[in-house]
């Protein structure tokens, strides 16, 4: 589930997801921008789209090792 098996891919697994969040933060974005973003980018790269609670798990993972933070309405990477 947080890392990828042989029974789930890279991409559907979520640190796979959650690179592609921090990937899509170039800049500060609400929660359901961010969600838009990423699917449209799963659609252009052909990968299957995630559904918003596994977004969520994604997101909360980022959260818990302090890669994201939310203010204002808005995710925001944290700088490294």
């Amino acid at each position: 589930m947080l890392m990828p098996t042989k029974h789930i891919k890279t991409e559907n697994a979520l640190i796979g997801v959650g690179a592609e969040v921090l990937a899509l933060l170039d800049r500060d974005k609400t929660v359901s921008r961010l969600f838009s973003d990423l699917q449209e980018g799963r659609r252009e790269n052909e990968l299957s789209t995630i559904h918003f609670d596994w977004f969520l798990l994604a997101m909360d993972f980022l959260f818990s090792i302090g890669a994201i933070r939310f203010e204002s309405g808005l995710i925001k990477k944290m700088n490294q």
